[in-house]
């Protein structure tokens, strides 16, 4: 679990780095206060991610039961991903964040008073619509304020929030679950969402820098455009559908494979997501600064599908532990990148709703999957789904390529 201390490191460090990258020196507050609230999003997003599954399960659901639970929610997450970045360029960063803490606050009353597993699509979907408002604001606030030549550094710093609410979320969403149930466990998700919504009080709303990409001076054809989305949309839908195989299945896995409890499954996640994406942030920002948007995810994506592969031949606790961990830290690696990727080629006026494309398709991805996950669990040998990851993985690294840099 990270200290109080080590967090503490984290702002000092992105303090540091943001005087020297920032535009305005005001905004340097800002940017600290969204840290803070991406640190509490991410926590409640991990503990979600990690045991609403199991929680579904315990209602007596199957496992492709469970799936269409998280189907629905992705699908609605997708939906309005697009439009949750819409709002955050017509309206505001700030108002949209608060709408999202105000769902978050909510939704977890509602699965305490779920007796069956149909009760929970629809909760299930509230709660992925206010993700789909929270995260394409959230990043479109941090390209408001960054330069261009540090976006990808100042995008893969402020990233480092996510992992630490992975390292922190599943270990303690198992310790609270095991030991004292399901309701304190989303009572606690209500403690988060407050804590997310009152810092939100004390941020200021970013104010679009339309001088970095001027209307009149964006001039890429609209032919090259639409080609370029294309390859990035595909990219971004190929390698998620094989992420929410593997997050869909992966907790089912540990407990039915393994015989892991709820806090080994949540420690796993904490070391396999949250540690294996922290260290990911800081080399995929500067990569994509350096090397370039595009080198930097054909180079982290080129690995992945030979180690999807190597879950087929290990029924080593340990090895499984290490090859997710390299899966997720290669993928995370591409999340700086990927995004100061579509900002590039954005008008500025269409930041938010450019960010929104990237984000509808990795909601596509996590929609798709798990459908695809529960399917292949109830009905075919578990290599199967090994080999599909792989696959579809090779076929993201095909996209990457097809890239423009």
């Amino acid at each position: 679990m990270i200290s109080r201390i080590n967090i503490l490191k984290e702002h000092y460090e992105i303090s540091n780095i943001v005087k020297r990258d920032l535009c305005m020196p005001s905004t340097e507050r800002n940017l600290s206060l969204l840290f803070i609230m991406s640190v509490f999003a991410s926590i409640y997003f991990n503990m979600t991610a990690v045991f609403i599954p199991l929680f579904i399960r315990s209602l007596q659901a199957s496992v492709f039961e469970v799936s269409l639970v998280l189907f629905a929610g992705n699908a609605s997450s997708a939906i309005t991903m697009m439009l949750g970045g819409h709002l955050s360029d017509k309206y505001g960063r700030k108002r949209v964040m608060m709408l999202s803490g105000a769902i978050w606050l909510i939704t977890p009353l509602l699965y305490i008073s779920a007796k069956t597993w149909p009760e929970t699509i629809l909760y299930t979907a509230v709660s992925s619509i206010s993700f789909s408002f929270f995260i394409p604001a959230r990043s479109a606030m941090i390209m408001d304020i960054a330069r261009k030549s540090s976006a990808g550094r100042i995008y893969g710093l402020m990233n480092i929030a996510w992992p630490i609410g992975g390292l922190l979320g599943p270990f303690l969403g198992g310790v609270i679950a095991d030991r004292y149930g399901w309701a304190a466990f989303f009572y606690f998700l209500c403690l988060l969402a407050f804590i997310y919504v009152f810092t939100n009080l004390f941020l200021a709303e970013s104010v679009k820098r339309h001088r970095r990409i001027k209307e009149k001076d964006f001039e890429i054809p609209s032919g090259q455009i639409a080609l370029i989305l294309l390859f990035f949309i595909l990219l971004h839908v190929l390698a998620n559908t094989s992420r929410g195989i593997l997050s869909a299945i992966f907790p089912f896995y540990l407990t039915e494979r393994f015989g892991k409890t709820k806090t080994e499954v949540g420690a796993f996640f904490s070391i396999g997501f949250g540690l294996a994406t922290l260290i990911a942030q800081i080399p995929g920002g500067f990569l994509a600064d350096t090397v370039g948007r595009k080198k930097t995810m054909v180079y982290s994506i080129l690995p992945i599908p030979l180690l999807s592969l190597l879950f087929i031949v290990t029924n080593d606790y340990l090895l499984t532990l290490l090859i997710y961990m390299g899966v997720t830290s290669l993928w995370s690696a591409t999340w700086p990148a990927s995004t100061a990727y579509i900002t590039d080629i954005s008008p500025s006026s269409k930041k938010g709703l450019m960010v929104g494309v990237r984000l509808t398709s990795v909601r596509l991805g996590f929609t798709i999957g798990p459908l695809i996950g529960g399917f292949l669990w109830d009905n075919f040998d578990v290599q199967i789904i090994f080999y599909v990851l792989a696959l579809l993985m090779a076929a993201a690294f095909l996209m990457a390529l097809l890239l423009k840099e």
